[in-house]
């Protein structure tokens, strides 16, 4: 029984329903979970992830069937946009190949891709940051950035910090330090916008893990 079972697709199901139940998509308690807990002590298993919200749109498709596709097509996801991404630095197209085939056969992204699902489900939007950063600095175009940092954020908030360190190391270190003196003021913005964007998240967490750990001062 692995995590993709046991814990994934449970639990989400259970999210699902209770939005089912009561229409809210934001809840606060659940009642059947350890007893009776805060909700957002399972925040951490994609509460507001864009994937599972998806879901929502299909009662049709039972949970575990749509965790596994949908785990799939992320994986997927991840080879194509690990590609365009290198594809558009100028690269031999075999080293563009290769480059991607590696990325995509490596074992922490195909193992947990079925098993550990939050270790590697925010990365298709990690990828597209990393898109979105050239085209801050390129088109002065920062859209793209903010939607893909929140969705990395709503999908993993614990990975999502070193997401994001990487990203500014990315734009730090990926572009001439003329274009960066230029524009590095504001480059940091668009990540400042998406956090307080993902506060609906963030804060109610943030506020549950508190309350915990008072508790067991």
């Amino acid at each position: 029984s692995i995590d993709l079972i046991s814990q994934h697709s449970t639990l989400a199901d259970y999210f699902r329903k209770r939005f089912y139940a009561t229409g809210n998509l934001f809840p606060d308690f659940a009642w059947n979970l350890g007893g009776g807990q805060n909700i957002y002590h399972f925040a951490y298993y994609g509460l507001l992830s864009p994937t599972m919200l998806l879901s929502y749109l299909f009662p049709f498709i039972p949970m575990d069937l749509w965790v596994m596709g949908s785990s799939a097509l992320l994986y997927a996801a991840d080879a194509v946009l690990f590609y365009r991404w290198i594809s558009k630095k100028g690269l031999h197209y075999g080293n563009c190949l290769f480059t991607s085939l590696f990325f995509t056969c490596s074992t922490a992204l195909l193992y947990h891709s079925y098993n550990q699902l939050m270790f590697v489900n925010y990365m298709p939007f990690l990828l597209l940051a990393l898109r979105g950063v050239d085209r801050h600095f390129q088109k002065r175009k920062s859209g793209l950035l903010i939607l893909s940092v929140l969705g990395m954020i709503l999908t993993s908030f614990y990975f999502s910090i070193a997401g994001m360190a990487a990203i500014f190391l990315y734009g730090w270190y990926g572009y001439p330090k003329g274009i960066r003196k230029r524009k590095l003021f504001g480059f940091p913005v668009p990540m400042i916008v998406a956090v307080l964007s993902a506060g609906v998240l963030l804060v109610p967490t943030e506020y549950a893990i508190l309350q915990l750990s008072l508790i067991h001062i």
